[in-house]
């Protein structure tokens, strides 16, 4: 019995010695060629990561900052909101505001119009006096330049400008609508400051006051969406962002010129203000206005 089963255990022996010997020669090819081992997943390239890419205004509508500071002082600490709110004026030398002998040439494309309740006077062709009350001005090539005057400071909208006056309770309120560059320029002096004057962006608004502007002053409840505050020279001058769209829709003085489908000039202004509407919204993103209630 013994002697039969040596023949078989040797067997068994020199199998597992050549299986051993396959299963060591594998190991090494795959070593010595790693495209032929076995990878734990998928085979082929590897699926493409797409990149997040953040929208170009993650900016907050409903977060306002306000910072009763003067930007000029000294390590002042600014907002991002007052940042964005900044980037609506530019502060340029009083000599360089439209001078009165620059109001000639055309004036045909030159269109006020008035609530009832405005108290102004227009003793040239090119120039407004508002005492008080809210008017609208529209200036197109080939006209020139208009010159709006309130008690203490001026306006001036240059070709293909649009914008909103307001002077009421010693408030003034200029809403540039479609002006771009240098088209809107405003120079206040209000009681007790030092004259200051400015370039207004289209899409924002620049508020001054007879005294220290306080929160009806900034955000009035007349049906415009408004962010991005930043109150000047000690709370007497703010600029704050607004939405065009709700300006074109809510403002009764450009829902008259809707009305007035026929008119050449009204047709051409509203197109104007339209396609600056749209423009704005693409650019600033989805952060969107929102209107106190």
């Amino acid at each position: 019995m013994s002697a039969n089963k040596r023949p078989t255990d040797g067997k068994i022996t020199l199998s597992t010695v050549v299986m051993a010997s396959i299963a060591i020669g594998c190991f090494a090819l795959a070593a010595s060629s790693p495209q032929l081992a076995a990878i734990g997943g998928p085979y082929g390239m590897p699926p493409p990561i797409i990149p997040i890419i953040p929208p170009n205004n993650p900016f907050n509508p409903k977060v306002s900052v306000f910072v009763p500071t003067d930007v000029t002082a000294p390590n002042v600490q600014l907002s991002t909101p007052a940042l964005w709110a900044l980037s609506g004026i530019q502060q340029i030398p009083n000599s360089q505001f439209p001078k009165e002998d620059q109001l000639k040439g055309s004036s045909e494309w030159i269109l006020v119009r008035s609530r009832p309740s405005a108290e102004y006077v227009r003793p040239t062709v090119y120039a407004v006096t508002l005492n008080k009350g809210d008017i609208l001005v529209t200036v197109k090539r080939p006209s020139n330049l208009a010159l709006v005057t309130v008690p203490y400071g001026k306006v001036s909208i240059a070709s293909d400008g649009d914008a909103v006056v307001q002077f009421n309770n010693g408030i003034l309120r200029v809403q540039n609508i479609d002006g771009l560059g240098k088209s809107v320029c405003v120079q206040v002096q209000p009681p007790g400051t030092e004259m200051k004057t400015i370039q207004l962006a289209p899409g924002f608004e620049f508020v001054a006051g007879n005294r220290k502007l306080g929160q009806p002053d900034l955000r009035p409840k007349d049906g415009i969406a408004r962010r991005h505050f930043k109150l000047l020279e000690g709370g007497h001058l703010a600029v704050s962002e607004i939405s065009v769209d709700t300006v074109i829709k809510n403002n009764d003085l450009i829902a008259d010129i809707r009305q007035n489908v026929t008119g050449v000039k009204e047709r051409r202004i509203l197109s104007d203000m339209s396609k600056m509407a749209a423009v704005l919204n693409y650019t600033r993103g989805e952060g969107g206005f929102y209107e106190e209630k």
